[in-house]
């Protein structure tokens, strides 16, 4: 079975270079990915490929080496930013998240208010933390994630220990707030951070040369959905 035949009816980038191994291809797009490079570019790039490997019957590695060193060969894209979509979207959700949980735990055990404690504040300022992280060095985390999971995992657990400390050991009740106007401030902020994932159109699939920019419906789907699911799983 030649290559071509294995990889019909891809999706994805594979889909861009079906003659073209498949790992080969998640490696070289991985890593483009963090080095920035904008969706379209990439795109290019593997119809590169693709065009070589099928005229040629060379195999990737074979022509253009490991997917890694070329990759890194290829010019870098724009700095990673940040928009303010983006950081609205991650706010909002993060306070959203957090105001329905207080309620939430308010509301079973009949109470009619709900306390701001001292580890409220001490778990605000570390997600509050990690979104500036996330914000700063965008392309540094996700390396991490990608060529060290282990550490990327040890580090969650880390951070949702360091929560869980300091809710049960920081427990002084700081000040009361009604249950309904909270509950309802964090699913208004919910709502707004779904709705903002919801119509943002920035391309990030990967599209082949005269293909339109677009936005990856399975991307839009699991941003809308995150803070709402996170929530009812805290």
């Amino acid at each position: 079975m030649t290559m071509g035949a294995k990889n019909d009816h891809l999706g994805g980038p594979e889909r861009l270079a079906p003659h073209v191994d498949r790992a080969w291809v998640r490696s070289f797009v991985t890593e483009q990915n963090l080095r920035g490079v904008a969706p379209d570019r990439i795109g290019d790039h593997l119809a590169t490929v693709e065009s070589h490997v099928r005229e040629s019957g060379e195999g990737a590695a074979e022509a253009f080496g490991d997917p890694v060193d070329y990759a890194r060969a290829l010019p870098a894209g724009a700095a990673g930013r940040v928009g303010t979509r983006t950081v609205l979207y991650l706010v909002l959700g993060l306070a959203g998240m957090l105001l329905v949980h207080r309620a939430a735990m308010a509301w079973l055990a009949e109470d009619t208010v709900t306390w701001v404690t001292a580890g409220d504040l001490v778990s605000l300022g570390l997600l509050g933390l990690g979104v500036v992280v996330l914000l700063v060095r965008p392309a540094a985390v996700l390396r991490v994630v990608v060529e060290r999971p282990l550490v990327a995992w040890a580090g969650s657990v880390l951070i949702l220990v360091a929560l869980v400390v300091a809710q049960l050991a920081l427990a002084a009740e700081l000040a009361p707030l009604p249950v309904l106007p909270v509950a309802a401030l964090g699913v208004v902020a919910l709502a707004t951070s779904s709705l903002l994932a919801l119509r943002d159109e920035e391309p990030d699939e990967i599209t082949g040369p005269g293909e339109a920019p677009r936005r990856s419906s399975v991307t839009r789907r699991v941003t809308v959905w995150l803070y709402p699911l996170l929530t009812v799983g805290l």
